[in-house]
């Protein structure tokens, strides 16, 4: 099992029943034998430096120097996002999951105008959520054709963020935890 798959299991963020055992309801109403709660991994410092350390040294061929902007979905890509925007001193935005009627009522938080920009999103289910960032994004003016994932469930994500002529880059797929097929 891959070091970062490993801490998260052991840490109870990966939650893994048996094929006996009554599955877990995600968000989706799909049943699932895995269940990945990243967005608790971001609450332990420990995890989430271990996580921003996976992105920043080991994740090729993405370098979170070649871009202008560190872009996130609310909330789960947030704290990956601010901790990498840190160590980078590269400026971050937050796409919200739809434009605010008050404010500027811009669905993205920050400017990212003509900026490369790259998306962190904790984990990847369909994919859905991804592609709306990042069109969101690009209505804005930015520049994103990248995306990192702590976690791809291999439910259909890959396939359509490249349908939308996205890159995405999983640190972790639901194999990893040893989960081939789903229920």
């Amino acid at each position: 099992m891959k070091p970062l798959a490993e801490t998260l299991k052991n840490a109870g963020i990966v939650k893994i029943k048996t094929i006996d055992e009554e599955p877990f309801t995600l968000k989706s109403d799909k049943k699932s034998r895995l269940f990945i709660d990243i967005k608790e991994a971001t609450l332990n410092p420990r995890i989430l430096k271990e996580i921003e350390l996976e992105i920043y040294w080991q994740n090729e061929p993405v370098n979170i120097d070649d871009f202008e902007r560190i872009a996130s979905v609310a909330v789960g890509g947030v704290p990956i996002a601010s901790v990498l925007s840190c160590h980078s001193l590269i400026p971050q935005i937050i796409v919200r999951s739809e434009k605010h009627d008050r404010g500027t009522k811009s669905q993205i938080i920050g400017n990212c105008n003509g900026k490369k920009c790259i998306l962190i999103e904790d984990v990847a289910t369909s994919g859905g959520s991804i592609v709306s960032a990042v069109k969101a994004i690009r209505e804005a003016g930015g520049i994103c054709n990248d995306c990192i994932v702590i976690v791809s469930r291999e439910e259909g994500a890959e396939q359509l963020c490249k349908e939308n002529n996205i890159n995405l880059y999983p640190l972790l797929r639901k194999s990893d935890f040893g989960i081939k097929e789903d229920i």
